[in-house]
């Protein structure tokens, strides 16, 4: 609603507008007897997230489809300033106007000021609420963003109703269009191979954040890297590494209870620039399995209070076990054989070395990959034999998938006994011989006695 004012002695520049959102208090007086003090006056606050733009005049905007992505649930308080320290605010008349004049919401916050009973009002589903208010100054305060992840929310503005709409007239419905700017950031987060391929090597954790961009004229008040670890990872270093940002001076970091936090100090903040990529090196270790191998983490990068979720990796692990038995008889276990692990099939990268217990086994975690990648080849090789059993020297292959300590994949190698020397022959047998010696020995004696016999009576 408009009416037309005559003599006026000066405009209110309305702030809360498209981009900004700041109003101004006017600069000089205006004549308050052009003001209907019977008309009703009404505010409304359409809420938009997006980069600001030119200031408004407090008129509603026919075709706001340019002006950003709608914000509902944003809360707003709306104070009434009812008197300075010189004498009430009264905007029906011209010294109220004269008190109005010039005015900052620092100013009516600090000491001097009357404050009246404040309104909060929430914005709806197209980011607008609107509130019938008397005639007045109010200030206007965004108290709770809801849960739209803003990083830099709109400063408090001062709005007059009715508003000066120029040529004489006023605004009696005012419309502002605050806006914020979203934390809509997506930092990464990967994983690298472990040093060395055996669980409680170093791991490392990579992560990019992308610095989001302000209101004109904000600040970053908090920049903080927050990474609660999964209990199986135990904490060794992290480091921005990042050119110009020294631990200590820039940012710190803490462990809380497998909880790190990097936090950009005052120093570190005042080097952020909208657009700039930290990256940010998190050292663990692998200290156990658990039921499946899987160790998944995930990072939040907080700015402003408003936080972005990197996404998930995981680094996997396996387990392998090595059963050593009697050739024949896997329930015949083998202690004290010696086994090589190689992570190539040359046979040239030996990363660990394994002796079977008098259980016959040898068990190793493995690292089998990261992310999607779950399972890898390994070699293993027998270098030295239980005593008393022939060394298998063959090369073999095994895939380790991940899985929890509890489910190893299992390469069973079998040792042939040794042969001992010929000995000599003793017992039943050995008599049995003998036995059948004598007799072939007496066989012949007889033999050759029957033949001379036989010679003697054809001499005859």
């Amino acid at each position: 609603m408009r009416r037309t004012a005559s003599h006026l002695w000066g405009l209110l520049a309305v702030g809360a507008i498209a981009a900004a959102a700041i109003v101004a208090a006017p600069a000089a007086p205006a004549l308050a007897d052009n003001i209907d003090p019977a008309a009703p006056t009404s505010l409304t606050i359409h809420k938009y997230a997006g980069s600001e733009g030119a200031e408004g005049d407090g008129s509603e905007i026919a075709d706001p489809s340019g002006l950003g992505t709608p914000l509902a649930g944003v809360e707003f308080t709306i104070t009434p300033v009812t008197a300075s320290a010189s004498g009430p605010i009264t905007l029906t008349t011209p010294a109220g106007w004269e008190r109005a004049s010039n005015l900052t919401p620092a100013d009516v916050r600090g000491s001097g000021f009357t404050l009246g009973t404040p309104t909060v009002v929430t914005t709806g589903a197209d980011g607008s609420v609107s509130s019938a208010l008397p005639i007045g100054l109010y200030l206007v305060e965004e108290t709770d963003p809801g849960d739209n992840n803003v990083v830099s929310p709109v400063d408090p503005f001062l709005v007059t109703l009715p508003t000066p709409a120029g040529g004489g007239e006023w605004t009696y419905d005012v419309h502002v269009y605050p806006k914020n700017q979203l934390n809509a950031t997506t930092p990464q987060k990967t994983v690298a191979a472990p040093d060395t391929l055996v669980l409680g090597a170093p791991v490392t954790w990579t992560i990019t954040a992308p610095v989001p961009a302000l209101n004109q004229g904000g600040t970053y008040t908090d920049f903080t890297i927050i990474d609660a670890l999964d209990p199986r990872l135990s904490f060794v270093s992290a480091t921005i590494r990042t050119p110009g940002f020294a631990q200590g001076t820039d940012y710190t970091v803490t462990n809380t209870g497998g909880t790190v936090t990097i936090a950009l100090t005052a120093t570190g903040r005042a080097q952020l620039v909208a657009g700039a990529i930290l990256n940010i090196g998190i050292v663990t270790e692998v200290d156990s399995l658990g039921g499946d191998g899987v160790v998944t983490n995930q990072a939040t990068v907080r700015t402003n209070g408003a936080p972005a979720l990197t996404g998930v990796s995981s680094t996997n692990w396996g387990a392998l076990q090595i059963l050593k038995h009697v050739a024949g008889d896997q329930t015949d276990p083998l202690a004290d054989a010696e086994f090589a692990v190689f992570s190539d099939a040359e046979a040239t990268e030996q990363i660990a070395t394994l002796t079977t217990d008098e259980t016959g086994t040898a068990d190793i975690s493995l690292w089998a990959g990261n992310d999607a990648t779950s399972e890898r080849s390994y070699w293993i090789r027998e270098t030295v034999a239980p005593a008393g059993f022939i060394l298998d020297a063959q090369l073999r292959e095994i895939v380790v998938p991940a899985s929890g300590s509890a489910d190893p994949v299992v390469l069973a190698v079998a040792n042939a006994q040794r042969t001992g020397p010929d000995l000599p022959l003793t017992g039943a047998q050995g008599q049995l011989w003998l036995s059948v010696a004598g007799v072939a020995v007496l066989a012949a004696a007889v033999g050759a006695a029957l033949v001379v016999a036989r010679k003697r009576r054809q001499h005859r």
